[in-house]
């Protein structure tokens, strides 16, 4: 995790502020009536706080992702899985039918 430190910390700091901002811009558009004659920062505000948290939840998939990817062991071939099993019995091809409607 320490890895990805720095990316998890910019997508907090980034995030935080556009929610902050959004929620301000939102409030104040209730406040202040005179410029809010067609409820356009309203939307604004919305728009950058979902915005912001839209950003925050692709940034934590990512590091998430990258954490499970570093986690993995590639390449390693274990001898134990790679015995193929035959089977000893053969298919049943042929199928019973019903003679329900024959005459």
């Amino acid at each position: 995790m320490e890895a990805n430190q720095k990316m998890l910390d910019a997508v907090k700091w980034v995030s935080g502020t556009g929610c902050v901002i959004g929620i301000i811009i939102f409030a104040l558009s209730f406040f202040v009536s005179d410029y809010n004659k067609d409820y356009i920062f309203t939307a604004v505000g919305i728009a950058i706080t979902l915005s912001a948290a839209a950003i925050f939840l692709v940034g934590i998939f990512f590091v998430l992702t990258e954490e499970m990817v570093m986690k993995t062991h590639k390449g390693e071939i274990v001898p134990e899985t790679t015995k193929i099993i035959k089977m000893k019995t053969k298919a049943n091809t042929q199928t019973k039918r019903s003679t329900e409607f024959s005459n």
